[in-house]
């Protein structure tokens, strides 16, 4: 029973992280909890989910995709352009969107598994050579006006406070923690984020399990470009730049451990709909966007901090 105490503490606390949150957001604003705010709520972080999908799969296998936010760029411009400067049907349209995304995280994945550079410096690295790119294609101008097909992904809406894009988000947190849980490949990422060497030994290709989980990642960050461009029925070369951050804040929040081995979807949705609930509660107390990223940055320390103690303490106690 202790044992199980113990095991569960870390999802027992985030979850009264996420109530804490919804308490002060009532006392700011009675209406915090009405039907049109959670709603407004749930489709904000829908986006930040999905790339937090990627982002968690990548952590846990070999570390921070930073390029995350780059790659939902390149995958809502590409989807864009075939929209509406080549008139493709939207479905084809998204599919090659998905597949710019799915290239990138390959090169992302090659780097880190075949030429041995480091995460952290791959995935930075390229997140600035996508951006560039991605303002030269786009020359600086704003792609606008969809058709009403595609714009339905964003912002249809199911039983009129459930929008299209919260529908799209669970379909992906479904599909994301049944290859982590419940899929060969899934228990593949786990070992290898734990013990690449000790993978090896045990016949797992750890170079092409972190090739797929790149790919993954850059799938999902294209993903939620795409639906970025859906929701606000326009695309600029930065899009995703303010994502990047939101997103590790919510993974770490949600209990991935930032040496990998550890973690999982539903907690990264957690820390989302913290993370989004968080900056509803500074919008509503009008608090400048300088001090939301400087909120931020503290809550991704802190909540790392607490995570590698409560780990330590864990190992402790199995080892008495």
């Amino acid at each position: 029973m202790k044992k199980k105490i113990n095991t569960a503490l870390p999802a027992l606390s985030r979850m009264g992280v996420l109530l804490l949150i919804i308490v002060m957001g009532v006392i700011i604003d009675p209406s915090f909890l009405s039907l049109r705010n959670i709603s407004n709520n749930l489709a904000n972080a829908s986006i930040l989910i999905i790339l937090g999908v990627g982002e968690t799969v990548a952590i846990i296998t070999n570390g921070p995709d930073l390029s995350a936010g780059s790659i939902m760029t390149m995958g809502g411009v590409v989807t864009a352009i075939l929209l509406k400067n080549y008139q493709i049907h939207f479905v084809v349209a998204i599919l090659g969107g998905l597949a710019v995304g799915a290239l990138l995280g390959a090169i992302n994945g090659y780097m880190i598994a075949y030429i041995k550079i480091p995460a952290f410096i791959s995935t930075y690295g390229l997140q600035w050579a996508v951006f560039g790119f991605a303002y030269v294609v786009l020359n600086g101008y704003v792609i606008y006006s969809f058709d009403d097909a595609f714009r339905f992904i964003g912002n249809g809406a199911v039983f009129k406070y459930f929008s299209m894009t919260t529908v799209c988000m669970m379909v992906i947190a479904v599909i994301g923690t049944l290859l982590l849980k419940h899929t060969t490949l899934g228990r593949k990422f786990y070992s290898v984020g734990s013990n690449a060497v000790q993978a090896n030994m045990s016949g797992i290709d750890s170079k092409k399990v972190i090739m797929k989980a790149f790919v993954f990642s850059g799938l999902m960050s294209a993903a939620a470009g795409i639906l970025y461009v859906a929701r606000m029925n326009s695309v600029q070369s930065d899009i995703g730049s303010a994502y990047l951050l939101n997103v590790l804040a919510a993974v770490y929040m949600g209990g991935t451990s930032a040496a990998g081995g550890e973690g999982g979807i539903p907690g990264t949705i957690v820390g989302a709909l913290a993370m989004t609930m968080v900056a509803n509660c500074m919008n509503l107390l009008a608090v400048s966007s300088e001090m939301r990223d400087a909120v931020i940055g503290f809550l991704i320390i802190v909540t790392v901090l607490l995570d590698t103690t409560m780990r330590r303490q864990m190992e402790k106690r199995k080892s008495v």
